[in-house]
């Protein structure tokens, strides 16, 4: 298991070299993955998405009623 240090390396040289992120951007989505309680590279790979369309994106990224999720447990 990485040290916590390790892994904010690991969670920038990400943001840098594979999504050549700002240093804005970067701070935000490190905050974005901390507040969800994943690593950058899990964040992006599994909840960052394009879209092809402007439909599309209005379906996927607007629509209230598209893949709702509770995060709360039990």
């Amino acid at each position: 298991m990485r040290s916590q240090v390790e892994q904010l390396e690991k969670d920038i040289e990400f943001c840098i070299d594979k999504c050549g992120m700002t240093n804005k951007q970067i701070g935000e989505f490190l905050r974005a993955a901390e507040d969800v309680g994943v690593n950058c590279e899990y964040l992006a790979e599994e909840f960052v998405f394009e879209s092809d369309s402007i439909e599309e994106f209005h379906r996927l990224h607007l629509n209230p009623d598209y893949l709702k999720i509770d995060w709360r447990l039990g």
